[in-house]
């Protein structure tokens, strides 16, 4: 009878410790400084994505740069182009010595290069912003691994997967929550597989490094659940008490925040 109560993790433990350590790894190889002091949990509200358009590619292009500052880029050479004329150039490296990220209103000077970093987007998926920023946000961060020539935990077969991670890192975490998995619904009529964002991890691994980025910048569950889909809530209340089972590892991660301030 009692068994019912029985605490149960919302993930396998081989799973929350690469979690772990990909934070770890992000922490210390993509500025703590912004993710300690100025990074923030984005929200799929008007708040966060303020802007009139009056075309596809102009709220693809604002869904764009609004995701591109949060990430702390907007110094980074990107070019956000239509699915029509998009041109798919080599991508240039740039010559880094440390990762810098700015998301307040003081950028960081604006890097020069000869070919921009150019995305695309599929015109699908402007039907639902929250879904294409986190595409955005996914790019984002898989660029920002390549060029700093930093593979997560795993090495090069959990790039992308470890480029999840780190856009939750940059504090995307419930837009990716939300949009990791879509209900089909009852007849489908108003299912558009195309306009779904594919993820990479499963629905709990992303709600758990959600939970995991909340506890590292203390943020309070009704801020989270403000705009976390309802199914999710109770997935991550049970990722905090898994999280909360490990305090060494927790503390282990808190000690980087000495050095950003």
């Amino acid at each position: 009878m009692l068994s019912i109560f029985k605490y149960r993790p919302l993930i396998e433990t081989s799973s929350a410790d690469w979690i772990y350590d990909t934070f770890e790894w992000a922490i210390q190889n993509f500025d703590k400084k912004e993710f300690f002091q100025r990074s923030q949990l984005i929200q799929p509200t008007n708040e966060f994505f303020p802007g009139s358009v009056d075309s596809v590619h102009a709220k693809a292009e604002n869904i764009f740069r609004h995701t591109l500052k949060y990430a702390g880029l907007e110094h980074w050479p990107f070019r956000l182009q239509s699915p029509e004329v998009f041109e798919n150039l080599p991508v240039q490296q740039m010559a880094l010595i440390d990762v810098e990220r700015n998301s307040c209103d003081e950028v960081l000077p604006v890097a020069m290069y000869e070919c921009p970093f150019n995305i695309t987007y599929n015109r699908q998926q402007t039907l639902k912003p929250e879904d294409l920023s986190s595409s955005f946000a996914h790019i984002i961060a898989q660029h920002l691994m390549l060029q700093s020539h930093q593979l997560p935990p795993g090495g090069v077969d959990y790039l992308i997967e470890g480029s999840e991670i780190t856009a939750v890192y940059m504090g995307f975490g419930v837009m990716l929550a939300n949009s990791a998995y879509t209900f089909r619904g009852g007849c489908g009529s108003c299912y558009n597989a195309q306009a779904n964002r594919q993820a990479s991890l499963s629905e709990s691994e992303i709600v758990f490094s959600l939970a995991l980025y909340c506890r590292l910048k203390e943020i309070p569950d009704p801020q989270v659940f403000a705009c976390l889909k309802k199914h999710l809530k109770s997935d991550y209340k049970q990722a905090c008490k898994q999280i909360d089972k490990r305090p060494e590892v927790l503390a282990r991660l808190l000690e980087y925040k000495r050095g950003a301030f």
